[in-house]
C-alpha cells in the first residue's frame, strides 16, 4: 500500500526531470492506455488500477442508502402537502399536476437508480 507522503514526493509521482513540466491528463491516459488487463504497473497496482471495495463498505452503504430514503419520504410529504395547497385552487390545479409530475419523473427515477446500485454493491 503505497502511503500518503511517498505519493507527495515528485520524485515518486513522474518520471521527470528538474524542470520539464507536469504531466497533462492527456499524457496519462495515453501511457495507461496500453491494455485494461496491463496498465503498466506490472500487477504491482501502484497505479491504482484496481480499486476494490471493503466487504464492510456493503452495510453502511444499505444504511447510507436508508438515509436517503427517509429524507426522500419527508421531501414526498412535504410534496404532497404542497400539492394539496395547490390544488384547493382551481386556478392552480395544472401547476399541482406538474409538480407530482416532475416528482416522480425525477426523483422517482433517482430513488430506483439508488437502491438498484446499492443491491449491486459487491
Amino acid at each position: 500500500m503505497i502511503k500518503l507522503k511517498d505519493m507527495l514526493k515528485e520524485g515518486l509521482a513522474w518520471d521527470r526531470k528538474f524542470g520539464e513540466p507536469l504531466p497533462t491528463l492527456e499524457d496519462v491516459a495515453t501511457k495507461h492506455q496500453i491494455s485494461e488487463d496491463d496498465c503498466g504497473c506490472n500487477g504491482h497496482n501502484t497505479c491504482g488500477c484496481e480499486i476494490t471495495e471493503s466487504a464492510s463498505d456493503i452495510p453502511l452503504g444499505k444504511k447510507q442508502l436508508q438515509k436517503i430514503m427517509n429524507s426522500e419520504g419527508r421531501l414526498r410529504e412535504n410534496m404532497y402537502k404542497l400539492s394539496d395547497r395547490l390544488d384547493s385552487d382551481s386556478v392552480n390545479q395544472t401547476l399541482s399536476k406538474k409538480l407530482k409530475d416532475s416528482y416522480k419523473k425525477n426523483v422517482t427515477n433517482f430513488m430506483r437508480d439508488a437502491v438498484k446500485i446499492v443491491k449491486d454493491m459487491k
